[in-house]
C-alpha cells in the first residue's frame, strides 16, 4: 500500500464582532481583534498588526500564516474581519495542509497582499485635483488585483469557504475573479456620479492638514488622499453584518508618522469602547453604529496630528 498524505478537513467562519460565542478548542482565530472573541479561540489568533503593541511594520496575518502550526483535521479558521489578508491567510494555511510549499511567485502575491493590509504604498504624493473619470478612480489604485480580491472578500453572496477558494487561486495562479473585476469598475462609476452630484462631500480641516470624506459608497475614503494624508471617513448608512444600518469612522493616514492613531483611538474608547486598528487604518466599533459626531472625531485627531517637519 502506498503512503498517501491525509490532509486536514477545514471549515471557515466570519463571526459577528459583537456576539462572544463559547470557547472551541478546534478553533483558530485571524485577526480576531476584540479580545474577548478571541478568548475564545484556544488555537489562538494569528493578528499581529492588531493592538496596542502593533506598529506599521508589523507582519500582516497573511505573512504570519506562511510559518503558523497547521491547525489540526477538524478545525475552523474565523475572523471578523473580511478582507484579503484574514481569508488570504486561510489559504495559505490550506495549501501548506496539502503538502504546497509557496513557490516565488505565490510568495510575490502575498507580499502584495501584505503590503496593501499594512499600507505599505511610499510616500503621500501631494495634493492632486479630485478624480474627473471612472478610469481616473480607477488608476488611483495601488494595486487593482488586491482591490478586487478586497471587493470578493465583502461579498455577502459567497460563503467564507468560497472566499478562501477564490483568493487561493489567485495566490497559486493570480487569476482574479472576472465578477468582481467588473463589480470595481462599477463602484467607481457610483462613486464619481456620488461626487458630481454632491452625495459624497469632502472637505478639509486643521489647517488643512486632514481631510474629511462624507459617503455611502464603498472606496470613497480615498478620495480624501487627493487633499490629504491623513483621512477621516464617514459612512452615515455603513451596513453592518447583522442587516442593520448606522454610523461607520474609519481613520487613515496615508503612512505613519502623519498621526499618532494609537492615541486616537485611546482618547475615542473613552466616549465609545470598541475603536480600533493598526498604526495607519482605525476604525470605530465593529457591528455597532458610532454614537459619536463628526466634529468630536475631527477635535480628536486635530490634537494629535504629527508637526510639520
Amino acid at each position: 500500500m502506498h503512503n498517501q498524505r491525509i490532509c486536514p478537513v477545514y471549515h471557515y467562519e466570519l463571526l459577528h464582532p459583537n456576539q462572544i460565542p463559547e470557547p472551541d478548542p478546534h478553533r483558530l482565530g485571524i485577526e480576531v481583534t476584540v479580545r474577548e472573541i478571541a478568548a475564545t479561540c484556544r488555537l489562538g489568533n494569528i493578528d499581529p498588526q492588531h493592538g496596542p503593541q502593533a506598529s506599521a511594520v508589523a507582519d500582516s496575518a497573511i505573512v504570519a500564516s506562511l510559518d503558523w502550526p497547521l491547525p489540526p483535521n477538524g478545525a475552523t479558521m474565523v475572523t471578523i474581519r473580511p478582507d484579503a489578508d484574514a481569508f488570504g491567510a486561510m489559504a495559505v494555511l490550506t495549501m501548506r495542509s496539502t503538502g504546497v510549499d509557496p513557490n516565488e511567485a505565490m510568495l510575490t502575491r502575498i507580499a502584495r497582499i501584505d503590503a496593501a493590509d499594512r499600507f505599505d504604498r511610499g510616500p503621500w504624493p501631494g495634493a492632486r485635483p479630485l478624480p474627473r473619470t471612472i478610469d481616473e478612480i480607477l488608476d488611483s489604485t495601488p494595486d487593482p488585483d488586491i482591490a478586487i480580491l478586497g471587493a470578493l472578500s465583502t461579498d455577502r453572496s459567497l460563503s467564507p469557504s468560497d472566499r478562501v477558494a477564490a483568493i487561493g487561486l489567485w495566490l497559486r495562479e493570480g487569476e482574479v475573479p472576472q465578477g468582481h473585476k467588473a463589480a470595481l469598475r462599477r463602484n467607481a462609476k457610483t462613486i464619481l456620479q456620488s461626487l458630481r452630484f454632491g452625495a459624497t462631500r469632502i472637505g478639509l480641516f486643521a489647517g488643512e492638514k486632514a481631510a474629511k470624506v462624507v459617503s455611502l459608497e464603498c472606496g470613497a475614503l480615498k478620495l480624501g488622499y487627493c487633499l490629504a494624508p491623513v483621512v477621516i471617513a464617514l459612512n452615515p448608512g455603513h451596513k453592518f453584518c447583522d442587516g442593520t444600518r448606522g454610523q461607520k469612522y474609519t481613520i487613515a493616514q496615508y503612512q505613519a508618522g502623519h498621526l499618532d492613531l494609537h492615541a486616537v483611538a485611546e482618547k475615542l474608547s473613552r466616549h465609545e469602547a470598541g475603536w480600533g486598528g493598526s498604526a495607519t487604518i482605525k476604525g470605530s466599533p465593529q457591528g455597532l453604529s458610532s454614537r459619536l459626531s463628526l466634529d468630536c472625531i475631527e477635535k480628536v485627531v486635530s490634537t494629535e496630528l504629527s508637526p510639520e517637519p
